[in-house]
């Protein structure tokens, strides 16, 4: 009896099996690529590339997401401070005393732990989404340096970011009754391994939490360039190096410097032959 033989594939189904198992590869690779390769200008033009014809393929699967929180140096991690006001009185101080604060997630209000799971991923999605203000001058850069493309770029991200925090609002708003609704991110700083080795502290100590607040991009960011990197003015006149003197008066100086031109035409040149002292003009000693 001869052994079972395996059924034999065509070289044509190898190729196309093999293309399939490398486009499935990348749909899972490309999504961590761009999260890592995220900027403050956006994704990187090449990783872009690479990412588009493989989105509706990773959204379809679930594969379109970061994997930096299970990494094992995840980064620090974002919440939400959310200010509830009710504006029931319009004074300052009754004001302060109406004003709710919470933080999402939080334990002691998300329970059991899916729930604070997911109150989690919407910080996260909210940090995520975040695209600073551009400047008003930002239109009159167009051209060579920043792209027209680029910059709809940056105003449909902004106003991505504007409609989720809004819609976030008006949640709680409806939730809670509350007239006023403010939404802060903070950042959750996760301590240095060297410094905690040193001194523990406990992982919710208040300095590890850090405001991040909402500031427009300079245009200098906004252009990819360091201030030193900008064209420097060119001086109009020599300025010469510091010699270490102190400063005197100009008065004294143009004195002190008219005694050493008339010290220079009373004195003559030495003769090695001959020691000679010359005639010693009025009002300056012989040395």
């Amino acid at each position: 009896m001869s052994p079972p033989t395996s059924p034999r594939i065509s070289r044509r189904l190898r190729i196309v099996l093999s293309l399939l198992i490398l486009a499935h590869l990348s749909a899972v690779i490309a999504p961590p690529l761009a999260f890592q390769s995220r900027g403050p200008r956006g994704l990187s033009p090449s990783v872009s590339l690479l990412l588009s014809p493989l989105t509706a393929y990773g959204q379809f699967l679930y594969l379109d997401r970061g994997y930096a929180f299970f990494a094992p140096d995840p980064g620090p991690s974002h919440l939400m401070r959310v200010e509830i006001s009710s504006g029931e009185n319009n004074s300052a101080e009754a004001n302060d005393a109406n004003v709710e604060t919470r933080l999402y997630p939080s334990l002691d209000d998300q329970w059991p732990r899916l729930l604070y799971h997911r109150h989690f991923m919407l910080a996260e999605f909210l940090n995520d989404a975040y695209q600073p203000a551009l400047p008003g001058e930002a239109a009159k850069l167009v051209g060579s340096d920043l792209p027209i493309e680029e910059l709809k770029a940056w105003r449909m991200g902004r106003q991505r970011y504007e409609m989720i925090a809004d819609s976030m609002i008006r949640h709680l708003q409806k939730k809670f009754d509350a007239q006023d609704v403010k939404i802060d991110r903070l950042e959750h700083m996760i301590p240095d391994f060297v410094p905690y080795a040193n001194e523990p502290t406990p992982l919710n100590d208040p300095p590890t939490y850090v405001l991040l607040e909402d500031i427009p991009i300079t245009l200098d960011t906004l252009l990819g360039v360091l201030p030193q990197d900008l064209p420097q003015p060119e001086p109009r006149e020599t300025v010469p190096a510091p010699s270490g003197e102190p400063i005197r008066d100009r008065s004294a100086t143009s004195e002190t410097t008219d005694e050493r031109e008339r010290e220079s035409e009373t004195t003559a040149p030495i003769d090695h032959q001959r020691s000679v002292v010359p005639p010693v003009s009025e009002g300056v000693s012989p040395q």
